[in-house]
């Protein structure tokens, strides 16, 4: 983002293009760097990078926040930068090349170093007046403006430009004092002014921000659980603390300044730290034993510091020597932490357990949080609580038919190289079966780890698939094993009903949905009608309907019969935006004729055979 040219990432061909960091100088030190991330361009870094150095820079700093540097880090920490600048120098065009530049440097730096960047371009008057934008991607929008800014100011790490003028002031300042000392900068030689840069105060938290702080952090726990319910936990201490609690960012701040008073221990100038240890005091004061529990098990799994068995002896950092230092103290014996180490291993029904322990926790927290603050104004926006709020309901929110979001731990790990489809007959049902899926190959079912492999049970085997492909389970990759009792379903046809529904009902992110969706009506986008799916190929009669479909708010259903192909007609033939509409069979010689006698029994006008 310091230089614009075509040999190196985030090359914008255009004149206009803001670019150049403030303060930021050439140095051999960087030169070498450079040329041991570009070595194929070493001729032209050693022989003209002075030539396109920028004399105008329009970057006022570049600065680091959230886990990264603290023991909260590990190896899938995305690495969040605020590139800040002052907006009312720059045109709306100026402004949109500068994110598209930065975008280029985002795709190189996943694409070439498979590193997860964010930067987040921030207008420094913006910034100062709490305006953080819309609740859309990775913006908290109005939810939480000043718990965003506090949290910058407690995690943010400095790599180039202006520092936050925000350091220089005492951890009590008010608003008023720190307006007055930055007026007194600018009329001084000393600190230089240029070195420095405003973006506001945090004297303290807003009451009114935790309602929407609340539900954003609800989620965000749809993609990273761990994070939110420390973050969840330390909402609900900050509301009932609200009348002597100060900021975390300034408690930090009061440290950083007296590092010396507190023995120089990195724990003591450890966001993470800091905020983990404020939530252990205040759960175990009040006896919540589950949810000390809870949280000690997510910050240590988190950190991924392994301390058992061989685990133990590796690198010496201050992260692992900060969460030594809790496992300690805890007493956790040797047996716990290769248990928590071996978390990759862990069964089907542990890691379902945990993830619903978390989100247990988090709607629990909610709830507490909504009865204390329901009478308070709250200052998020309409337009925010509402993008939010739907996502909750179609995350959390059990509907007849609707295919269930898997509660999970973690946003990864969980999809299967082998599985085994078992059906048995149902007793309380005659003639009818009940279907069941296992993680692995399943060969002998009187070992006694069977049921540990055991993932869900249904009535139905198209919603067991539906359910596996939906919860990034399985896909196309996944071995399919089914036992004799699932005839006429075989392996074979899974495979292939794995594979169109993946195509048709892809996996989807809840936090992922465009806001302008959520805001708008749900509708349904895509449909699937499939026939005889339980029936032999050479069947020549219409014996079964069932018909899959997904909305516009990221919801999936599956619903049986003619009744309630019916009852979607509406939505599905006289919306003003027609849903793609498809209807599976199996390929036969009755195939067409069974797709006619379909279309006549139901008077809807299906186009789509597959």
């Amino acid at each position: 983002m310091h230089i614009n040219h075509k040999d190196f990432p985030g090359f914008i061909d255009d004149e206009h293009i803001p670019f150049g960091l403030i303060n930021y100088n050439f140095k051999d030190v960087l030169k070498q760097s450079i040329i041991e991330l570009f070595p194929d361009n070493q001729t032209l870094i050693e022989e003209q990078i002075r030539d396109f150095w920028p004399k105008k820079r329009a970057i006022d700093s570049v600065l680091l926040m959230g886990s990264i540097g603290s023991i909260g880090q590990s190896t899938k920490s995305d690495f969040d930068y605020w590139v800040c600048i002052d907006g009312t120098r720059y045109s709306a065009r100026e402004k949109k090349l500068l994110q598209q530049k930065l975008i280029l440097v985002e795709q190189w730096a996943e694409e070439v170093h498979d590193m997860e960047v964010h930067f987040f371009l921030s207008e420094i008057e913006k910034v100062k007046n709490n305006d953080f934008g819309e609740a859309s991607g990775e913006s908290a929008g109005s939810a939480q403006a000043v718990f965003l800014k506090s949290e910058f100011y407690a995690t943010n790490i400095m790599i180039a430009g202006k520092v936050p003028f925000w350091w220089l002031v005492p951890e009590s300042t008010t608003d008023a004092q720190y307006k007055k000392l930055w007026e007194i900068m600018q009329s001084g030689s000393e600190p230089d002014p240029k070195w420095f840069m405003d973006l506001g105060n945090v004297e303290k938290l807003v009451k009114a921000e935790i309602f929407g702080a609340a539900i954003w952090q609800i989620s965000k726990a749809m993609d990273s659980p761990f994070k939110s319910v420390l973050k969840m936990a330390k909402l609900e201490v900050f509301l009932e603390n609200i009348g002597t609690e100060r900021p975390l960012c300034n408690i930090l701040k009061k440290r950083v300044h007296f590092y010396e008073r507190f023995n120089q221990d990195p724990r003591s100038v450890d966001p993470y730290a800091m905020m983990f240890d404020q939530l252990l005091e205040h759960y175990t004061k009040v006896g919540n034993e589950d949810v000390v529990e809870l949280l000690k098990k997510c910050l240590y799994i988190k950190s991924e510091c392994k301390l058992s068995g061989a685990n133990s002896i590796q690198e010496q950092t201050f992260k692992t020597d900060i969460i030594k230092g809790y496992v300690e103290a805890w007493k956790w014996s040797p047996g716990k932490l290769q248990h928590l180490d071996n978390i990759k291993n862990w069964d089907f029904s542990a890691v379902s357990s945990l993830g619903q322990q978390i989100h247990n926790f988090l709607i629990g927290c909610y709830r507490r949080l909504s009865s204390k603050i329901q009478q308070q104004e709250q200052l998020v926006k309409i337009e925010d609580s509402t993008v939010i709020g739907r996502k909750l309901d179609s995350f959390y929110t059990k509907k007849d038919g609707k295919i269930v979001y898997l509660k999970r731990a973690f946003d990864e790990g969980l999809l299967l190289s082998d599985i085994t489809i078992k059906a048995e007959l149902d007793l309380s049902s005659p003639g009818k079966k009940r279907w069941s899926v296992y993680r692995g190959e399943i060969h002998h079912w009187d070992d006694k780890e069977v049921a540990s492999c055991l993932l869900k049970e249904s009535n139905d085997p198209m919603d067991l698939v539906l359910w596996c492909v939906f919860n990034r389970i399985i896909d196309t990759r996944t071995n399919i094993l089914v036992t004799r009792n699932c005839e006429p379903i075989t392996e074979e046809s899974l495979i292939k009903f794995v594979k169109q529904l993946e195509e048709m009902f892809p996996p989807i992110r809840i936090s992922d949905i465009p806001r302008n969706k959520l805001l708008a009506p749900s509708r349904i986008t895509r449909c699937l009608t499939v026939i005889n799916f339980e029936s032999w190929p050479n069947v020549a009669d219409l014996q079964t309907v069932r018909t899959a479909y997904q909305t516009s708010w990221g919801e999936l259903y599956s619903v049986a019969g003619f009744e309630a192909l019916e009852d979607l007609r509406r939505d599905l033939f006289h919306a003003r935006r027609k849903p793609e509409i498809f209807v599976k069979t199996h390929d036969s010689p009755h195939k067409n004729r069974i797709f006619e006698e379909f279309k006549e029994r139901t008077q809807m006008d299906f186009e789509n055979l597959i």
